[in-house]
């Protein structure tokens, strides 16, 4: 599994990502995945750590939620969060999932 791989800073500042919008998004939220090269395996020391957050509704202050997570753990831990947000629908709708986004974050992307 991919979050074997990972090292401890990194598991940490996912860990503490995952709570902090768990925290304030709370029902809204539906799905949080890793992606890219973290996920793959492929990454090198100056890798970002890409998440996918899905949120039932999405709306300009949800997008300021996870953004502000992601800096604030990113200050914290030394790492580059980087989240993409999606609403279900956007991130579901029949266009999207013909896109090779959707499909690596299907095939690569590990569950948080």
């Amino acid at each position: 599994m991919a979050l074997d791989r990972l090292n401890k800073r990194d598991k940490a500042a996912l860990s503490r990502f995952c709570k902090l919008i768990r925290s304030t998004l709370r029902q809204n939220l539906e799905e949080v995945r890793l992606f890219g090269s973290k996920a793959r395996g492929d990454d090198d020391p100056y890798s970002d750590i890409d998440v996918l957050v899905v949120v039932k509704n999405r709306h300009p202050e949800v997008d300021d939620l996870v953004l502000d997570a992601a800096f604030e753990v990113s200050l914290d831990y030394d790492v580059v969060l980087s989240p993409v947000v999606f609403s279900h629908n956007e991130y579901y709708a029949p266009l999207t999932r013909k896109t090779l986004f959707y499909q690596n974050t299907r095939e690569e992307g590990v569950p948080l």
